[in-house]
């Protein structure tokens, strides 16, 4: 049996949690959870019942980084430290390209479709970001409606605009992405 181990990351938004698990003498992230106040470790004990709170320098890192990202600040995220080797070639170019979108910027689900060769792609897309294991770190709050609108984020859609304005991303009065922040 292979041991999961995770870490949690206090944030100003609530904890962030880093499930992982060794491969060799490297950490390898197994999931990310979305902030989710004073209830993180039973979220993660429900999907990871032998999961054990463990610290370890690397991923210590990753949750400083993920910290500094909620705090606004640039962060790049160690894309080594994810397992992709679980997703399909499908999945890897949407997921590829949506980690191409710089911070402040959103992108729609057809357009990042038609950048990962799949023009007509958007609902499979939008299928794809639906089951992201790594939210912050593939940042898939940076997609949106083509109409600016926000849909479909697995930590709610609050959670959503409070990632964008983090980021600088402001709204129109129907709460709508304004046109200068797409790509």
């Amino acid at each position: 049996m292979i041991s999961v181990y995770y870490s949690l990351a206090a944030t100003t938004l609530g904890d962030v949690g880093v499930v992982w698990r060794q491969k060799g003498d490297t950490p390898v992230i197994v999931r990310i959870f979305l902030p989710i106040k004073g209830k993180m470790d039973i979220l993660i004990r429900q999907s990871f019942p032998n999961a054990l709170r463990r610290s370890h320098s690397l991923i210590d890192k990753v949750c400083v980084s993920i910290r500094e990202f909620l705090l606004g600040k640039e962060v790049i995220f160690p894309g080594t430290f994810i397992d992709k080797s679980i997703f399909r070639e499908f999945q890897r170019k949407i997921l590829s390209q949506a980690m191409k979108i710089p911070k402040g910027r959103v992108s729609t689900y057809g357009g990042l479709a038609k950048k990962a060769g799949i023009p007509k792609g958007a609902r499979a897309a939008g299928r794809v970001l639906a089951c992201n294991p790594y939210p912050l770190v593939i940042p898939c709050h940076r997609i949106v409606q083509a109409n600016g609108g926000l849909c479909g984020f697995g930590g709610g859609l609050k959670l959503k605009r409070d990632l964008l304005s983090i980021e600088g991303v402001t709204f129109d009065s129907k709460g709508r992405v304004l046109p200068e922040f797409f790509l």
